[in-house]
C-alpha cells in the first residue's frame, strides 16, 4: 500500500485492513485520531486483545518478536502496538520491525507509532517494509495555508459549516495549536445544537465564542515576514512577547531572513551568483525561489536597509540604545512584512 495522509485513512480502511501500519508525523491529534480509526476497524474485525509495547533505552526487541507469535487464549486476533518515540530502533530493532512486516499473519495486526521522521530515517529499510507490506499513515504538520480549509472540513464533517471569514478567525485564534482548534469547533458545535439548529457560524459568532489559544514558535515569525503578512507578524509577536520569549532569539530570526535578501539583492546588482549566496546561507530548496523573487522585485538597498535597523534593535536590546526592545521588534518585523508583500504586489502586476 502507498503512503497515506490522516485524511485519506477512512476509506482506505473501508477497503480492508493492512496487515501493518506505521503511523508518524508532528501532529499529535491526527496521529491519535488515525490510531482510534484503525483501532476501531480492528475491533470490528475480530481484533479483540490489545497489547502495547514501548521502546526505551536497554528495550528487548525479542519481547516484540515473542508478542506477535504468542496468542491469547481467550482470542484469536491480537493488535500489537509498538511506541517507538525517537524512530530510531537501531540495528537489532531495525532487523525485526523489518521481518516482522515482511512475514504478516492474520492473526495479528501490528502498529508501530512514532513522531516525526527525518528524510534518512524515511529511506530506511524497516519504514520501506512497513509501508509496501502494510501501509504508512504520515501526520505532517500542517502548513498556515492548509489549516482555514482544514478548519471548515472539520466543521462541516461534523454538521457544522463555517463561512470563509470565521473559518480564518478560528485559525488565527489557534494557529499552531491543532488540538485547541479542534477542541474549539467542537465547543461551536455545542453551542449551534443548544440553539436547536446546525447552521452556518459566522465571523461574530466565532469572535464570541473562540479564546486565542494561538502558539507560535519563533521561527513563523519569519515565515510571516517572507509570505509578506504584516498582520500575522504583529500577531506572532504579540503572542511571543506574552509567552516571555527571548528578544535577542526573536531578532535573529528576523535578521537572518533579511540577511539573506540584502546578500541575494547584492549579488543580483553585482550580477554574481545567487545560487552560491543561497548555498552559503543553507536556504531550503523550497523557498528558494520565493527568496530571490523578493529580492528582485523589492527597491535597490532596502534589505540592507532594515538589516542596518536591525543592528539598532540589537543595541536597544543590550541596552546601548534607548528603545523599548519588542516595540522595536514589532515595528522591524511588520515593516518587513509590508515590504516582502509589496514585492509581491509588484511582481504579480509585472
Amino acid at each position: 500500500m502507498a503512503e497515506l495522509r490522516p485524511e485519506q485513512l477512512p476509506r482506505a480502511l473501508e477497503r480492508g485492513l493492512a496487515s501493518a501500519y506505521l503511523i508518524a508525523g508532528e501532529e499529535p491529534l491526527l496521529i491519535e485520531e488515525s490510531l482510534d480509526l484503525i483501532r476501531a476497524h480492528a475491533r470490528n474485525a475480530g481484533f479483540t486483545t490489545r497489547e502495547v509495547l514501548h521502546v526505551e533505552a536497554g528495550f528487548d526487541w525479542q519481547r516484540l518478536t515473542q508478542a506477535a507469535d504468542n496468542l491469547s487464549l481467550f482470542s484469536d486476533r491480537k493488535l500489537l502496538e509498538l511506541r517507538l518515540p525517537t524512530g530510531r530502533p537501531g540495528k537489532e530493532g531495525a532487523g525485526v520491525l523489518k521481518a516482522l512486516a515482511e512475514r504478516p499473519t492474520e492473526e495479528t495486526l501490528f502498529l508501530v507509532i512514532c513522531g516525526r521522521l527525518e528524510p534518512a530515517q524515511l529511506r530506511a529499510a524497516w519504514v520501506k517494509a512497513l509501508s509496501e507490506h502494510g501501509a504508512m499513515v504520515h501526520a505532517l504538520k500542517l502548513r498556515r495555508d492548509q489549516l482555514d480549509r482544514w478548519a471548515a472540513n472539520r466543521a462541516r464533517e461534523r454538521g457544522l459549516k463555517l463561512d470563509a471569514p470565521a473559518a480564518r478567525l478560528l485559525v488565527e485564534r489557534n494557529e499552531g495549536n491543532l488540538l485547541a482548534l479542534a477542541q474549539e469547533i467542537e465547543k461551536l458545535l455545542l453551542l449551534a445544537s443548544d440553539q436547536g439548529v446546525q447552521q452556518t457560524q459566522g465571523l461574530e459568532a466565532v469572535r464570541e465564542a473562540v479564546a486565542d489559544s494561538a502558539r507560535y514558535a519563533i521561527f513563523d515569525l519569519p515565515e510571516a515576514i517572507i509570505e509578506g503578512d504584516a498582520r500575522r507578524a504583529e500577531r506572532i509577536v504579540t503572542r511571543l512577547q506574552a509567552e516571555g520569549d527571548e528578544t535577542v532569539l526573536v531578532l535573529w530570526s528576523i535578521a537572518r531572513e533579511l540577511r539573506i535578501l540584502a546578500d541575494l539583492q547584492a549579488a543580483f546588482a553585482q550580477h554574481n551568483n545567487a545560487a552560491a549566496v543561497l548555498r552559503r546561507h543553507r536556504v531550503w530548496r523550497n523557498r528558494e525561489g520565493r527568496m530571490q523573487a523578493l529580492a528582485k522585485g523589492s527597491p535597490a538597498g532596502c534589505w540592507q536597509g532594515l538589516l542596518s535597523r536591525a543592528a539598532a534593535v540589537d543595541r536597544v536590546i543590550k541596552g546601548a540604545q534607548a528603545g523599548r526592545a519588542w516595540d522595536e521588534l514589532l515595528e522591524l518585523s511588520t515593516d518587513a512584512a509590508l515590504l516582502a508583500g509589496a514585492a509581491t504586489s509588484n511582481r504579480v502586476q509585472a
